[in-house]
């Protein structure tokens, strides 16, 4: 009788232990599944939440390609829009700014900055540009080039050039070559010619433009092509008596330096936006100014009140005052507030609160 009842026991405790692993393989693997299946939902929801906010951060997808509208330079939605950053220096060999010509540092502008756009300022005739070593300063400017893309900021091809009628051939090769490489990027703007000297804008420069905004436009038909006006880009008076016509999307360009271009020529300025085209200023700084620069506070309201973008000459470590960085900081960014000038103070401070 006790060797019954312990057998019994036996396969009684068997059938217990064997039905108790069998339901704890089953619990396991519906908790296996249930924690997959709300991961993968979380995954989902987060993909969901992430992804249009990072596509929607970067300007050039808010606002797409740049074109001409009157007077104003508008974004996708036709609204106008003003634009603040920063140009680099003269990409010469061994001229010293050519050593910025890097991804980090327009990552750092980008980033730190708040800057929109940079502004790649490609030397041409001068000793070390372009037309005494074309491939190291071509790849010089689309490093900044491609560096912009990547971030999502605009980005000017500059043609920097005081006679860049004398090299009419150079210049629609190059930029037939950008607008093959670039066309296709709404971050792209060409900048043809930097600053005309002394010359007449209605037989030399503008006959100029016209043959290299063709080149362009045979490739790239929308991207906008800013064109330099006489005197340093200071003209533009006498441009908007004769603008060009024949071609759409084109802007123009104004300089400006603190210490000599005050209100008088603004009130040129404002003239040539009367008489109906649009402006850029491409180059501006704050020669000898510091962060309390009252001319530089006159400039920027007036560029914030008639939606006018501008770029900060230069990046740069050169013992010049419109250099942004004292000599020896980083080629790379990470510059402290200790590494900047003061004109590098004022620029990150209008650069870094320019309302969008």
């Amino acid at each position: 009788m006790s060797g019954i009842f312990l057998y019994n026991m036996k396969n009684f405790i068997f059938l217990i232990k064997s039905e108790f692993q069998i339901n704890f393989l089953l619990f396991a693997l519906l908790t296996l599944y249930i924690s997959f299946f709300f991961s993968c939902e979380n995954n989902d929801q987060k993909s969901a939440e992430i992804t249009p906010d990072i596509i929607d951060s970067s300007v050039v997808m808010q606002n797409g390609l740049l074109t001409v509208s009157g007077n104003k330079i508008v974004n996708k939605n036709n609204e106008p829009v003003s634009f603040a950053g920063n140009s680099f220096f003269w990409s010469n060999d061994n001229w010293g700014g050519e050593r910025f010509y890097n991804s980090s540092t327009v990552k750092w502008l980008k980033t730190d900055w708040n800057a929109k756009i940079v502004r790649a300022a490609m030397g041409v005739e001068d000793p070390g540009g372009y037309l005494d070593n074309q491939q190291s300063n071509k790849q010089r400017l689309k490093t900044v080039v491609d560096a912009a893309i990547d971030e999502g900021i605009y980005v000017i091809i500059d043609w920097h050039s005081h006679n860049a009628q004398d090299h009419l051939e150079e210049a629609k090769i190059f930029f037939q070559e950008m607008a093959q490489t670039y066309g296709e990027y709404e971050n792209i703007i060409y900048e043809i010619y930097n600053e005309p000297l002394d010359v007449s804008w209605s037989e030399v420069v503008k006959p100029y433009a016209l043959e290299v905004i063709q080149t362009i436009r045979s490739i790239d038909p929308d991207n906008l092509i800013i064109v330099g006006s006489p005197e340093w880009s200071q003209r533009v008076d006498l441009v908007s008596e004769d603008p060009i016509t024949t071609f759409d999307n084109i802007a123009y360009t104004l300089h400006f330096y603190t210490v000599h271009h005050q209100e008088w020529l603004r009130e040129r300025a404002t003239s040539a936006l009367n008489n109906g085209i649009p402006l850029f200023v491409t180059e501006w700084g704050s020669i000898e100014y510091s962060i309390i620069d009252s001319e530089a506070n006159k400039w920027m309201n007036w560029c914030h009140l008639n939606k006018i973008s501008h770029v900060n000459w230069a990046v740069n470590d050169k013992e010049e005052e419109w250099s942004i960085v004292k000599p020896g900081a980083s080629t790379t960014g990470n510059w402290q507030e200790s590494d900047l000038t003061e004109a590098g103070k004022l620029a990150k401070n209008i650069i870094s609160n320019w309302p969008d």
